[in-house]
């Protein structure tokens, strides 16, 4: 078996290459080695490992197990295995991998982690919390270990832990690199009257209308507020009360005494279950846009229906997209139920799913959604929104907008567990996948829940009053 020494530099750069997010020079390079050492184990499986974020993988498991078969003894490869079969929600054999990995290095924190996801994944809650806490025991100081806790203890209620636990993200490596830097004490919830509190938002467009909530919360107990944000919400949270200005630097803050996580505002809150703040609606349309739209959508789609908004697709850059996005195909049947105007709001609409988005006849507006500003003045002029967890069905929430959200198992922490209501959301309604990777029951459900209202909706089509659309 050819030595991986004098490779290792070369297999090093490429393994660099993924991390840098450059999965096809990575390819190449890791190819151009193997070239010269056909079957290398350390090639192979670094192969498997690039090939699996370009998730291709079929390919992935079969050059890990390749590797594995030469070298069995190396942790990390049965880990990306794990991942792998995690991936194609093959769990009793991602399962097994896991505990291979850790019986091979039981002092990992990471490796454990590992294992206690795939607990999660199954909803066997007991073992995945026990062998979280062995993960701590390993390396007390694991962020990833700490935040899978938080999302566990978040997922099951138990907010007070929760929160505590979920701070732990900001020493993740992924956050450190992201984030800005603050020059200012984290603020702790303490009145600062005439003085500037800057607020960031720190995760996805979801998460930030999800907690956008706390906003107004925060300017009560301060002079005045700024936001820092990405530009596609500048105009959206630029509505709220008690916002002074939405920058996207923090070097453009200004003189301010503190600052502060969008997403640590719960902690600071000290909110539990029972206390989340839902002044719904918290974001709103430009009454001038919602008017712009209101003509619009009947030019171009008329208005002999139930408008009924729809997203069925992620952003692909988000680690969980393998999870929640759909094919556009699966909510065909939509489409048939008499007196549905659906109204396409994805963007981009993706190109796998063209052909069924003309047969349905849909419109792409993803040109026009220029920002979620106009994502929102669409949304005020529909009766429903359906939609995957997604930014859009965050939303919606936060307006107030009948939601009905397809949500996978095991579901991000902010849905809970064995929930069909939201209480982020009052007019959000949950179809949940019975089990990891099968969406055929909540999809059912779901058409035939439209279909039910469609009945009773027929006879105030005049109106224009359509039912109630939560249980």
């Amino acid at each position: 078996m050819a030595s991986a020494d004098p490779f290792l530099p070369r297999l090093q750069e490429a393994e660099r290459m993924i991390n840098q997010g450059k999965p096809g020079e990575a390819e190449t390079a890791c190819r151009a080695v193997l070239q010269e050492a056909p079957g290398l184990p350390e090639a192979t499986a670094l192969l498997g490992f690039i090939v699996a974020r370009m998730r291709r993988l079929a390919e992935a498991e079969s050059l890990l197990r390749e590797a594995i078969a030469k070298r069995s003894d190396v942790p990390q490869w049965h880990f990306e295995l794990r991942n792998v079969l995690r991936y194609d929600f093959r769990l009793d054999e991602s399962l097994a991998e896991a505990w291979e990995a850790v019986r091979l290095d039981p002092a990992s924190a990471q490796f454990r982690n590992g294992l206690a996801q795939i607990y999660f994944d199954r909803g066997e809650y007991d073992q995945g919390y026990g062998t979280i806490l062995d993960a701590l025991a390993c390396d007390p100081e694991h962020p990833e270990s700490h935040l899978s806790l938080a999302h566990a203890l978040l997922a099951s209620g138990n907010f007070r832990a929760g929160w505590a636990e979920y701070e732990w993200r900001f020493r993740s490596k992924i956050f450190i690199k992201a984030l800005p830097k603050p020059i200012r004490p984290y603020w702790n919830g303490m009145p600062l009257p005439g003085r500037r509190l800057v607020i960031s938002t720190d995760q996805g467009f979801g998460d930030s209308f999800q907690f956008a909530r706390y906003i107004p919360m925060a300017a009560a107990r301060v002079g005045e507020v700024v936001v820092i944000c990405r530009p596609p919400q500048i105009q959206l949270l630029s509505r709220i009360p008690g916002v002074r200005a939405c920058i996207t630097d923090l070097k453009r803050a200004g003189d301010h005494a503190a600052f502060c996580w969008l997403a640590s505002l719960p902690y600071v809150f000290g909110t539990e279950v029972s206390t989340i703040p839902t002044p719904i609606p918290y974001l709103t349309a430009s009454p001038v846009r919602r008017a712009y739209w209101r003509g619009e959508l009947v030019r171009r789609i008329g208005d002999n229906g139930v408008r009924v908004g729809l997203v069925w697709a992620g952003n692909i850059e988000n680690t969980a997209d393998w999870r929640r996005s759909i094919p556009l195909a699966a909510l065909r049947e939509l489409a048939a139920i008499q007196g549905v105007q659906l109204v396409s709001l994805q963007k981009p609409v993706p190109d796998t799913d063209r052909d069924v988005f003309a047969e349905l006849g849909l419109q792409d507006f993803s040109a026009d959604l220029t920002d979620f500003s106009e994502t929102a003045a669409v949304i005020a002029n529909l009766d429903l929104i359906v939609s995957v967890d997604s930014a859009v069905a965050h939303l919606a929430g936060a307006m107030g907008v009948p939601t009905w959200t397809l949500i996978y198992e095991p579901a991000d922490w902010r849905w809970m567990t064995r929930r069909e209501d939201s209480p982020w959301y009052p007019t959000m309604r949950l179809f949940r996948q019975p089990c990891a990777g099968q969406w055929d029951e909540p999809i059912g459900r779901l058409i035939e829940a439209l279909r039910q209202y469609m009945q009773v909706a027929q006879k105030e089509m005049a109106a224009r009053k359509p039912p109630s659309l939560n249980p």
